[in-house]
């Protein structure tokens, strides 16, 4: 007998959900290794090639600190270091949860689940922070790095 599964709205969704399932492996390992060596990944001169180059951060910068202080239960640290780390978290698990629910049950799980805009809304975030951080760096020598 043929399990039923339940259609997305989003063609795209059953793609991510493999990609997801592949991320939770990588994620795994990563917060081990994190959890146990973190501080002393993290600690030490920044080598982003971009804040060397052009004296200006890339969009990325932050992440490794954001996801050592993430795995540390700093979140605020996490935040200010990067936010694009604990909103993809965020996403991701929310993302992950509902999908395996509407995989895996006949009525729970939302069908509709905009998966594909999440992630464009995430890398907005990601856009919208480097911005501001670069104006407040170049501008006014700010950071929170």
């Amino acid at each position: 007998m043929e399990k039923e599964v339940r259609e997305f709205k989003d063609d795209s969704t059953d793609a991510w959900y493999v990609v997801g399932k592949v991320f939770l492996g990588i994620f795994a390992v990563a917060t081990i290794v994190f959890l146990i060596f973190g501080e002393r990944i993290t600690h030490g001169k920044t080598t982003c090639t971009m804040l060397l180059l052009f004296h200006m951060y890339c969009p990325g910068c932050g992440c490794t600190r954001a996801f050592n202080h993430m795995v540390h239960l700093r979140i605020w640290e996490s935040f200010l270091s990067n936010p694009f780390i604990l909103t993809s978290v965020v996403m991701y698990t929310m993302f992950m949860i509902n999908t395996f629910l509407c995989k895996h049950t006949k009525k729970l799980g939302f069908t509709s689940f905009p998966v594909t805009n999440l992630v464009y809304f995430d890398l907005i975030i990601m856009g919208f922070q480097w911005l501001i951080r670069n104006v407040l760096y170049v501008g006014w020598g700010l950071t929170v790095l």
